[in-house]
């Protein structure tokens, strides 16, 4: 039997909910007027990119098609599916880019007045992934992956997201370093994973979890002074470019070779005050 008074209770308590909810969501989006702010994700160091970075390329595009080129003579074919070494050590060319391929990812070093980033291009329903930090004496240390939809399919693979290693393996390599500057991070994947019908599941074994809800996971747990821009594209004709490292007088992570100021979007970091 109905029990009205318990009714407009639950409902009232609902309504309280809904109305606190919103104006926590409301209180941190006027932190940056870029950025939007889920429950599940709230955390004061990561950001969800709904306004694209813009302005003049510190990276030409041209360089980095011509560094993909130039990787690509070295290399007979590409298995989708399959994951190559981890953040394997890195040189740059002689457009200063070391080019990372599909379903491979790339660690660079530069010293104090060194030029150059390592990069990637072509994500086009690819997962993108940038590491960049500074440390005490001016080095820097980057890292890009780019890895296809299979590659992170447990079904597929057996295995979860490289994307978690790799981010785990840039922590160590931060820490181990006793980098003093933030640790920033840029996750790009293409918009329509959100909509994935198993994105949100969360079932089952880690391993088997949609890559967006293991990427989540591990972003959590990357330490209270990493910060983390989430950045779902739009599918274009000509893909995307994902960059880290220092060029043409800026240094930290690149979209389209634009250069990405996490102040738009989450705060003032340590790197942007150097």
């Amino acid at each position: 039997m109905a029990n009205p008074e318990r009714e407009r209770a639950l409902t009232g308590s609902a309504e309280r909910r809904s109305i606190e909810d919103s104006m926590i969501i409301q209180s941190l989006g006027r932190l940056s007027t870029h950025r939007v702010i889920t429950p599940e994700n709230t955390s004061l160091g990561t950001a969800s990119i709904i306004k694209q970075p813009t302005g003049v390329a510190s990276i030409r595009q041209d360089s980095v098609l011509f560094s993909a080129r130039e990787k690509m003579k070295d290399t007979s074919f590409i298995m989708l599916g399959y994951v190559k070494e981890s953040q394997a050590t890195m040189q740059l060319n002689s457009h200063d880019i070391a080019y990372v391929e599909m379903n491979s990812s790339g660690r660079v070093s530069l010293e104090k007045n060194e030029t150059g980033v390592i990069a990637t291009s072509g994500l086009m329903g690819c997962t993108g992934v940038a590491g960049f930090a500074k440390n005490r004496d001016g080095k820097i240390q980057s890292f890009v992956s780019h890895y296809d939809a299979l590659s992170q399919d447990s079904r597929i693979t057996r295995k979860d997201s490289p994307v978690n290693r790799d981010l785990y393996t840039f922590r160590y390599q931060v820490e181990k370093d006793d980098t003093q500057s933030t640790p920033l991070y840029v996750v790009s994947y293409p918009a329509s994973s959100c909509y994935d019908q198993d994105y949100g599941k969360r079932r089952g074994v880690f391993r088997e979890w949609h890559y967006m809800d293991q990427i989540n996971t591990t972003i959590a747990q990357l330490g209270k002074n990493a910060q983390v821009l989430l950045l779902p594209y739009e599918l274009n004709s000509q893909g995307h470019s994902l960059a880290s490292g220092r060029m043409d007088g800026k240094e930290g992570i690149f979209w389209d070779g634009v250069y990405i100021d996490f102040a738009d979007y989450i705060g003032d970091t340590v790197t942007n005050k150097q």
